[in-house]
């Protein structure tokens, strides 16, 4: 099994220049954790997920730095939704992840799954010679590797 073979090739995008209080609305809206982020000509900029808002909302009011891993994080925001409180007039390009973790189509998902696990992250970006073609989730993942599991019954 293969990337292409469970991305999501229809992948929900934000520009670099939206606000923060854009992208949170757009998170909410399609109950996303991260999106990738493009600049004006649609290139791969950066990534932005949940965990950089909230880092930026923590360290723009003191906090310790939150854990790069924060599962029961992740579980307690999707149950009650969130606000970072960051001006709106913040750019996602401020609070973005520049750097893309991305793979090629024909990447073999148990590598995917090796790479979101050694680098804590729960997506990493498909592209074709460069540009995006997809999107390979941690829950994509776990997807088929229980059809995997289901079929061998």
């Amino acid at each position: 099994m293969i990337a292409a073979d469970i991305m999501r090739k229809e992948v929900v995008t934000v520009y670099e220049n939206q606000t923060v209080e854009e992208l949170e609305r757009l998170l909410l809206d399609h109950r996303i954790t991260g999106v990738p982020v493009v600049d004006e000509r649609k290139r791969l900029v950066g990534v932005i997920s949940q965990t950089d808002l909230v880092r930026r909302d923590r360290e723009a009011n003191g906090k310790a730095e939150p854990a790069a891993y924060h599962q029961e994080l992740d579980r307690r925001l999707g149950r009650q939704g969130f606000r970072v409180e960051t001006p709106s007039y913040t750019r996602v390009r401020e609070v973005m992840t520049p750097a893309v973790l991305s793979a090629e189509a024909k990447t073999p998902v148990s590598e995917l799954a090796r790479c979101m696990t050694e680098k804590h992250v729960h997506r990493i970006v498909i592209t074709d010679k460069g540009k995006l073609a997809g999107i390979v989730t941690s829950m994509d993942i776990l997807r088929a590797f229980i059809k995997l599991a289901e079929e061998a019954k």
